[in-house]
C-alpha cells in the first residue's frame, strides 16, 4: 500500500468518527469562546455589555484504538522519503487544535482537546526519542500526564487524568 493510499484509508477511518468529534466540540465550545465585559465606551455608543471572542484555528484530529493502552500524543516524526511529516508541518505552526481519541465498538471512548500553541511554546515536540513503527516510519510520543501538568490540553475525559 503506498503512502498515499494509507493516508486516504486513515482520512476515511477518521471520517466515520466525525459527528461524534464534533458533538464532543460542541459540547466543549466553552473552550474555545471567552466572554468579556464590554469597555464602558462600548456600552455607552454601542449598547454591548459583552464581547465574545472565538479562538479560531484548525483542527488536527487522530484516532486511535481502544487496544492502544497509552494515552500519550503520538505524531509521525519521520518517514522513508524524509518528506515532511506531520510533527514538520505543526512545528511550521499548521493546526491549532488536536482532537485526539480513542475509539472502541465504532464509538470514541476517550478523548483530548489539545492546544498546540501551547505545545509549541512549550517545545514539547523538540528532542524526543523517536519510536519506529517497524515499516520505515517514526512517530514521537508525549505522555497525556505531560500535557496535562504544561496546560496544554484544554479538556478532556480521560480516565487516568481523572480526579
Amino acid at each position: 500500500m503506498t503512502r498515499q493510499e494509507k493516508v486516504l484509508k486513515a482520512m476515511e477511518e477518521a471520517n466515520m468518527y466525525m459527528p461524534q468529534i464534533k458533538q464532543i466540540l460542541k459540547e466543549n465550545a466553552m473552550n474555545f469562546i471567552s466572554l468579556q465585559l464590554a469597555t464602558p465606551e462600548k456600552d455607552m455608543q454601542e449598547a454591548t455589555d459583552i464581547v465574545i471572542k472565538v479562538t479560531g484555528g484548525d483542527i488536527a484530529v487522530r484516532i486511535r484504538y481502544d487496544s492502544c493502552r497509552f494515552r500519550d500524543l503520538t505524531i509521525r516524526a519521520r518517514v522513508p522519503s524524509y518528506s515532511k511529516t506531520e510533527i514538520d508541518k505543526i512545528k511550521e505552526g499548521y493546526a491549532q487544535w488536536y482532537f485526539y481519541g480513542w475509539v472502541e465498538n465504532k464509538s470514541i471512548t476517550e478523548w483530548m482537546i489539545i492546544d498546540l500553541d501551547v505545545v509549541r511554546k512549550n517545545s514539547l515536540l523538540d528532542n524526543r526519542r523517536l519510536i519506529s513503527n517497524n515499516d520505515g516510519t517514526f512517530f514521537i510520543a508525549v505522555p497525556a500526564k505531560e500535557l496535562y501538568k504544561k496546560n496544554c490540553i484544554v479538556s478532556h475525559n480521560l480516565y487516568q487524568l481523572a480526579g
